[in-house]
This record gives C-alpha cells, structure tokens and sequence, in this order.
C-alpha cells in the first residue's frame, strides 16, 4: 500500500468469533448484521487508522490476531489468525460457555514491518458482555442486535475503563455509535473531551506504529496441542524432530506491575523500574506504576546445541544453512552451540518447527521479571565454571573451551529436591543458564547506528541510556516489556549489579545475559548492544521459543 497524505483513512479488518461448538465457513461480516436471540456468534469489524508509513497490502490486510481474554487475568480463551483478506472464524472449546451477565476483551493484534521475525504489532480492544439475547459490546448496547466493532475509539473506551477503579464493565456498554463508529458518550466521570482527546492519542500512536496496548501480542496462554500439563504452571514440553527431542519450559501467563513512581506507588525503598508481583494499593495506573502481562509460550530449557553435539564435542552440522529441523537441540549436558551470528541463529531456529523463533527481548524479559517478583537470585557460569557470588554454585566444565560449562548443569551441595538456583524458578522446572555461560542473541532490541538510540524491531524510539551499571529500567511505555536500562551508575542490588554495554559503530542486535568470564556484571538483566549481526564468538549463543498463538 503506498503512502497516503490523508490521516483518517480506515482499513477494515473483518472479524468473526464463534463461541459454539459448531464451526462455521468463514465470511465477510456484516456492519449491520443483527444477531439472533441466543446466537453465541459474535460478527463485527477492525477499522485501523492509515499507517504514516509505507506497507505492502500484506502487511496490513493479513495475519491479524484475534484473541478473547479473560479481562482480569488477560489470559487468553481462544486465539486465532486472520486469512489473507482478513477474515478468520475462531471456535473456543466446546467448554466454553459464557455466563450471564459476564465481560470480556476482545482484541484484534495485527503484525506489522513485513520481516521474517521480529515484527512489530498493534493492536484494538473492545469490551464485550454477555447478554440473555446475545452479545453485546462497546458499540452496541443490546445484545444479539446492532454491530460489534473494533477501532480507536472503543480502544479508548475500553483502556480508560482498565485504567479507573471506579468504572464498571458495564459503564462503557453502548457508548460509542456514529455511522462510523467514532462517537463516544460521557460515562462516569469521563467527559467526551477526555474521550476524544484519547482517541486522538492513540490515532497518533496507531499511525506512529506504536501499540496503544503497550507494543505486544497478548499472551495467549494457549499450550501445544499435545501438551496435558497445567497451563498455570511451569511445566516440561518435549518436542522430537529427525529422532532427537528437546524440551522447553512452559512459562505460565502471570501479571506484573512496574514502579514508575515506586514512593507513591508505596515502595519508597525500591529503584525506579523494579517489577513486584501485588498490584500497588495507592498512585495511579500507568502514572505512578504500570500493568503488564506477560507469558504464555515454551522457552528452550537449555542453551540451543546443535543437533549432533554432546557432553564432549560441540557437533559438526552444516549450521542454520541446512534449513533443517534436525539442526539443532535443546538437551541438558551438551555442548551449547556458539560462535553463531544473529542471522543464523534465527534461521535455525526458524527451520526447527513452524511454531519456533529466535528467543525476544520480551519473552526474556518474562523471565527475569518472574525471578524479581518472586524474591529469586538467578546465579550462573559467570567465573569460568562457577558463579561469582558464590563460588560453591559450579557447572561441568565444557572440555572444549576453557570456562565454557554443558548446558544445565550448575549446581551446589546442599540443594535438594526440585531446587536450582541456577534458573529463573529456582526449581528444576525453570530454564537454565540465564545468567552466564554465553551471551545469548535476542530477536526484538537492537540500536541506532550513531545515535545509540534503542530501535524495536528495527523502529527508531528515540530514547537511549548511557553505557554502565543498571540503576534503573526504562518505565517508558514503549520500552519496559523489553527490560531495557532507564538510567545506568553505580552497582545496584536490585538489578544485580547487571551491567549494560553500548557501542554505536555497528549496532544492531542485542545479546543478553553474560558469559562465562562476565562475573558480578552478567545477570538475567545484564544486556549488550555492541557487535554487529554478523559477529561470531565462542561465548556467544542463543535458544529458541515456541508460540503457539
């Protein structure tokens, strides 16, 4: 699609959500389509505001999406894609069955950028209701009848009715009409200049490429279609290609709240940044402290190995060129595979399953923000087979490269049962060797060349900090999913005493986590910008991600 001059162009994006049982040929929905008394089907649209940047038709017409949430635990009941023209039938289990009276999220998440990996999203949001005669929602009051729609005013509506305590679901039911959509009623104590100067807000963002929710896909909580174990817990998932199998680690959908102001928010004590696990009972959302939820996909339990390595030899394969699911592994006292570019690592982890990717800065981040809000010091290789604050952490040393340890295999006497203070649970049903033992390349973060600014996904934020010891995180709503340093200075407990590296000559990917000769400095917030993609080292890794949204 080529750029356009005018601002309020509209993209529809058709949407259809079952919530039966029966599933349905996927149509173009109908804005004024009526729907029947106890009919669970929910037909609607997505009007997105014209980009400010050129896109393929592509880019903004496909692979949208869909997802209904739960609104108190933003976990996930059933997700779905868009088909290439924007249309989708998504089906929740046939245990699904809404109560009377009940509310809902709907939110339609459309990647943009037209890479490989890596996209960037954005995203609309609607409050449904469940009515005795159907669905109702933001811009139909009565349920079963009127159309259900998706676009930058009921977004506004619905995030200023997640924002205020003192407004109910129920409040924001009805409010916008218009022909198009974009007339918002006063409710509660929120005046229709408050709603349009929001609405206008997030037309901007929209338009900027800035997510309103906050730049992500929401966690799904959607596990394998094979995996029996408990979507509220950390749990092992084993995936076998070519007669090798690898396990990953359920991470669990959890929420988490980020001190912008930590001595209103009621942690004088705390730095600026710093995630806690009970929302603050005084300041206010995304003033004083921000929510955001985080979760629901498999992380690779261990540093990805390649395929044919073992406990004493690293392995001989052809590399992410083969473009095989057999090129690499993820298996515990292997050798980890290093020395591999960003690119390559990528394209491995491309080729191993149609639901793989290189590990995101987002996705790491759940992690470490997991280890803060429990209390957990995650320890590692970060000494040359020890850890630094504790020596008596040690690790089997890999026989090829001095310092280098096999993957998973810290431990200290005295831990017994499920315990290992070597992952990010301190539990055996964590992921291992986030702190040290190589540098581990991330997807999402990279940096400006010259200025030094943080880019997401390749998008110039404008923001950057200074090389140094993290002090605090970035509390900017662009950025805190990806646990970047607000402000850097002197060592700081609560950060570990993780240090941050920038170099702007050739930056463009970031790596995380220290290596082996790292010291006090790794950590699960320690991250690194200054090597370009295409840098080998021998302490420099990665491991995949599965997503099954």
């Amino acid at each position: 699609m080529r750029k356009r001059n005018w601002s309020r162009a509209l993209l529809a994006l058709g949407v259809t959500l079952l919530a039966a049982c029966q599933v349905v040929e996927p149509t173009r929905p109908d804005t004024q389509s009526v729907v029947r008394a106890l009919d669970t089907v929910v037909r609607g649209q997505g009007f997105f505001p014209e980009r400010m940047t050129a896109a393929t038709g592509t880019d903004v017409t496909s692979y949208a999406t869909v997802t209904l949430l739960e609104p108190d635990t933003n976990r996930a009941i059933a997700s779905g894609l868009t088909n290439a023209q924007g249309t989708f039938t998504l089906a929740p289990g046939g245990t699904f069955s809404p109560a009377l009276n009940s509310y809902y999220y709907l939110q339609v998440t459309k990647r943009i950028g037209g890479a490989v990996t890596g996209d960037n999203q954005l995203s609309l949001l609607t409050v449904l209701k469940w009515t005795s005669t159907g669905w109702a929602s933001i811009t139909n009051a009565v349920g079963g009848a009127g159309s259900i729609v998706l676009n930058p005013t009921t977004t506004a509506v619905a995030l200023i009715d997640r924002e205020d305590a003192a407004t109910a679901y129920a409040d924001v039911i009805g409010k916008v009409s218009g022909a198009s959509f974009d007339v918002a009623a006063a409710f509660t104590t929120h005046t229709v200049p408050e709603l349009t100067t929001r609405v206008a807000a997030i037309i901007a963002q929209l338009q900027q490429n800035v997510d309103p929710l906050g730049d992500r896909l929401p966690a799904s909580g959607i596990m394998a279609p094979d995996d029996a174990g408990d979507v509220t817990m950390h749990h092992d998932y084993q995936m076998t290609k070519g007669g090798v199998t690898s396990t990953f680690v359920w991470i669990p959908v959890f929420n988490a709240y980020q001190l912008i102001d930590p001595t209103t928010s009621g942690y004088p004590a705390s730095p600026v940044g710093v995630w806690v696990k009970t929302k603050p009972t005084t300041g206010t959302e995304d003033v004083h402290w921000a929510r955001e939820t985080f979760g629901g996909f498999y992380v690779a339990k261990y540093e990805a190995s390649r395929a044919d390595a073992v406990q004493g030899a690293a392995g001989t394969g052809a590399g992410a060129t083969v473009g095989s699911a057999t090129t690499l592994k993820v298996q515990v006292r292997c050798v980890p595979w290093g020395s591999v570019t960003w690119d390559a690592a990528a394209a491995a982890c491309l080729a191993y399953d149609a639901h793989a990717h290189l590990m995101r800065d987002e996705e790491w981040t759940a992690l470490a923000v997991w280890s803060m809000i429990n209390g957990l010091t995650v320890y590692g290789n970060n000494n040359a087979g020890k850890d630094q604050n504790d020596a008596a952490v040690t690790f089997i040393v890999d026989p090829n490269q001095a310092g280098r340890a096999l993957t998973g295999t810290g431990t200290k006497a005295g831990w017994t049962g499920a315990t290992n203070f070597t992952t990010h649970t301190g539990t055996t049903a964590g992921v291992y060797d986030l702190n040290g033992n190589l540098w581990e390349w991330n997807e999402t973060i990279g940096a400006v060349q010259t200025s030094g600014n943080f880019a997401v996904n390749g998008v110039d934020t404008g923001l950057k900090t200074a090389m140094g010891y993290i002090t605090a995180l970035s509390t900017d709503s662009r950025l805190r999913r990806y646990g970047l340093p607000g402000t850097t200075g002197a060592i700081t407990a609560a950060f570990g005493g993780d240090y941050y590296w920038l170099a702007t000559a050739a930056s463009i990917k970031m790596y995380r986590g220290g290596s082996w000769y790292q010291g006090g400095d790794a950590g699960v917030w320690c991250t690194d910008i200054d090597d370009a993609r295409t840098v080998t080292k021998a302490h420099l890794g990665f491991r995949p991600v599965l997503s099954f949204r």
